[in-house]
C-alpha cells in the first residue's frame, strides 16, 4: 500500500463520493476508482459497498480508515523530521469559523516562525465535525471547546489554547459608544433599552440554541432581540451602523470598528474554553506547534 493512496481512501471514506473526492483532490473519478481496486486488491477485500452509482464505507473500510488515519499521520511526522515541512502539502486545520477570526494569525504566526515554507490552510467546520475530521485523518488540528472534551477519542491529544470572552460591542456610531457612557459604564437597566442582533445557531458547536446562542446564558438579563442572523459578516455591518448590540468575541471588537460596552452592576461576561486537539505524543512538529500556541500549558 502506498501512502498517497491511503490519503486519498481518507478523502474518498470522508465523501463517500468519487466526484466530490475528485474536486478536493484536483484529480478525476477514474483515477480514484484505481486508487481503490489497488487498496482493496492489497488488503483482499472490499472498502465500499456499491450501491448503483453510489459508495457506502463498510465495517471493513471503517477500520481502514482508522488505521490510515494514523498511518499517514506517522507519514507526515516522519517527512517532517527527515526532509523538513517545507516537502508537506500544507498544515491543515479545522475550527469553527468564529474561532479562525481569532485565532488564524496566531497559528500563522508561529508555524511561520518554525517552519517558514510550511503552507497553512483553514476549514471552516463547527467543533464537532472538527473533531471527526481530525480523527478521519483529513486535517491535522483541531480548535473545540470545553463542551465537547468528553468526545475526544483516546488516540487524541488536547492542550488548553486559551479563553473566549464574549463582550457586548456598539458601532462607533452607536450611543453606548460614545459620551457619559463610556466612561461611567452602562447600567442593565440602560442597555435593556437598545436592540441587539444575535444568531440563533451557536457559532462554535453549530446547533440551533434560540435566542442565546451567541452566548447569552439564562443567567443573564433580558435583552431586546431586534434581529436574527446567523453570518457573522452580516451581523459585523449591522454592528457598524451603529443601530445594534451584539455579543462577540472580544477579540473581535476591532475588528468590526466597535467598541466594548461596559456594563456595570450583575453582569458577568460569559467564557468560552478554547483546546486545540492533534494526534500527539511523537514529539515532533504538530506537539512543538500546538504546546507553543497554548503556551505549554494544559496538556493532557
Amino acid at each position: 500500500m502506498e501512502i498517497e493512496d491511503l490519503e486519498k481512501f481518507l478523502v474518498i471514506a470522508a465523501t463517500e463520493n468519487l466526484q466530490r473526492s475528485a474536486d478536493r483532490l484536483d484529480t478525476t473519478p477514474g483515477g480514484l476508482s484505481k486508487v481503490l481496486r489497488r487498496l482493496e486488491k492489497a488488503l483482499n477485500t472490499r472498502l465500499f459497498d456499491r450501491v448503483g452509482k453510489q459508495i457506502r464505507l463498510n465495517d471493513a473500510g471503517r477500520r481502514l480508515q482508522g488505521r490510515a488515519a494514523e498511518i499517514t499521520a506517522i507519514a507526515r511526522q516522519v517527512q517532517a523530521e527527515l526532509n523538513g515541512l517545507g516537502n508537506l502539502p500544507e498544515c491543515r486545520v479545522a475550527a469553527p469559523a468564529v474561532i479562525q477570526l481569532t485565532w488564524a494569525t496566531s497559528i500563522q504566526r508561529e508555524l511561520t516562525e518554525r517552519h517558514p515554507n510550511a503552507r497553512l490552510s483553514f476549514t471552516s467546520a463547527y467543533e464537532s465535525l472538527a473533531l471527526s475530521m481530525l480523527v478521519r485523518g483529513e486535517v491535522d488540528l483541531a480548535i473545540i471547546t470545553g463542551a465537547i472534551l468528553g468526545q475526544v477519542p483516546t488516540q487524541i491529544t488536547t492542550c488548553m489554547l486559551g479563553v473566549e470572552t464574549l463582550c457586548i460591542v456598539a458601532g462607533p456610531g452607536h450611543p453606548l459608544a460614545s459620551g457619559q457612557w463610556s466612561k461611567s459604564g452602562v447600567s442593565i437597566e440602560v442597555l435593556q433599552q437598545y436592540p441587539f442582533a444575535a444568531p440563533r445557531i451557536s457559532p462554535f458547536c453549530g446547533e440551533e440554541r434560540g435566542i442565546g446562542s451567541d452566548g447569552w446564558g439564562e443567567n443573564l438579563p433580558a435583552r431586546k432581540l431586534q434581529v436574527i442572523v446567523n453570518d457573522y459578516g452580516v451581523l459585523s455591518r449591522l454592528i457598524k451602523t451603529g443601530q445594534f448590540l451584539a455579543l462577540l468575541p472580544e477579540a473581535l471588537v476591532e475588528d468590526v470598528g466597535g467598541a466594548k460596552i461596559k456594563v456595570v452592576g450583575e453582569f458577568v461576561e460569559p467564557q468560552e474554553e478554547l483546546f486545540i486537539a492533534w494526534r500527539g505524543g511523537h514529539k515532533g512538529w504538530l506537539d512543538d506547534l500546538a504546546l507553543a500556541l497554548s503556551g505549554e500549558e494544559g496538556l493532557k
